[in-house]
């Protein structure tokens, strides 16, 4: 692979036509069901391809005929490979430790990003009744999912009421209706709980934007863990040197990626909660019982030309998420044992089989 002159990957569909030339996309042009149909395709193409996995594009979801949305983008980061094509890196020499070593300084060479006033998310701007967040197919993953699930592979943006601070997360969101979601997540907890505690005691509602369909590098830091207060637009930025274009959201005060393919609007009320759940989640099990989560009222729903919709498919051995989270983890724990002074340490990595709850850190022991 030719890194040197390839074109900037800034969008999904950059992107798209990257994985193609390099022959990691596969076009899925036959029919396929939204309902559970489709993630078995999934399945079994991990159960029998393993690393050697493509990227898989369906072009031919049941119920979702063109010139509608009708496309589903599944599988980027399955493949180490692919993850060095993001960062431009060599996909066949480069080791996965290499790989580390690169994450550890870009994640710390963060780059600001910067505003435009015009987008290809704005091309079409969807209000009031004309919400229908299941014009796109969101699919149905697995039997005893609570509901189709439109946040797995995504980014979840919310602001700090006072400091501005905005957050950047990856939390699975459940569609109740067309114009109100479910979001799994609860005050205090993670950064948008934090972050919502503050609405609560002030007694307002929350604003969030949801993008999808996105640029592999705001998939890749959207769970990355960074520390609270750091943006995750800014160390996106630093992955690959090249700044993220945002533009204001239609009816929150948020910055959302101009680029995606869809963002869908709305407040999280500070009481309001509803049934979620459960999900076939990461570890390769359903997770907590069917319990009250957070609600989004959907006000506004804006998406490009012929958008293509981006999901993930949890719970397989080891998916997307598991060789994702592996890397983020050993990079940010290796750099926060670097800041806290930990001496001799010779490598550390996340096991992607144990979902992240494995982590192994060798050190040279040092002579007193």
């Amino acid at each position: 692979m030719d890194i040197s002159n390839r074109e900037t990957v800034d969008d999904l569909r950059s992107w798209l036509r990257l994985l193609e030339e390099e022959e990691h996309l596969t076009r899925i042009t036959e029919r396929v069901h939204w309902d559970k149909e489709l993630s078995g395709v999934v399945r079994r193409t991990y159960d029998t391809l393993g690393d050697a996995s493509p990227a898989m594009l369906f072009e031919n979801i049941d119920g979702y005929p063109a010139p509608g949305p009708n496309k589903l983008f599944i599988g980027q980061f399955r493949s180490y490979s692919r993850v060095c094509m993001m960062l431009g890196l060599d996909p066949v020499k480069t080791t996965r430790r290499e790989i580390i070593g690169v994450l550890r300084k870009r994640f710390q060479d963060k780059i600001a990003p910067v505003m435009v006033e015009d987008a290809p998310v704005h091309q079409n701007v969807e209000t009031g009744d004309a919400i229908d967040v299941l014009k796109f197919p969101v699919p149905y993953f697995n039997h005893r999912d609570g509901g189709r699930y439109i946040g797995t592979m995504h980014m979840t943006i919310t602001k700090d009421r006072d400091s501005g601070w905005v957050n950047c997360g990856l939390y699975r969101i459940m569609v109740h209706n067309e114009r109100e979601l479910g979001i799994y997540f609860a005050p205090g907890r993670q950064h948008i709980g934090l972050q919502q505690l503050k609405y609560i005691e002030h007694d307002e509602p929350m604003p969030v934007a949801i993008a999808i369909g996105l640029d592999p590098r705001l998939c890749f830091v959207a769970p990355a863990n960074v520390p609270a207060g750091v943006s995750e637009f800014e160390v996106a930025g630093g992955l690959t040197g090249e700044s993220v274009k945002l533009v204001k959201g239609k009816t929150v005060d948020l910055p959302v990626p101009a680029n995606a393919e869809i963002v869908i609007e709305g407040f999280i009320h500070p009481t309001e909660k509803r049934e979620e759940g459960p999900f076939g989640e990461y570890p390769g099990y359903y997770g907590d019982v069917p319990g009250p989560a957070p609600v989004i009222k959907v006000t506004a729903v804006t998406y490009r030309d012929d958008p293509i919709f981006q999901g993930s498919v949890e719970g397989h051995p080891v998916n997307e998420s598991h060789v994702l989270g592996a890397l983020v983890k050993s990079t940010v724990i290796w750099n926060a044992l670097d800041h806290n002074g930990v001496p001799g340490i010779k490598d550390v990595a996340c096991i992607p089989e144990s979902s992240g709850g494995h982590m192994v850190i060798s050190i040279t022991p040092t002579v007193p």
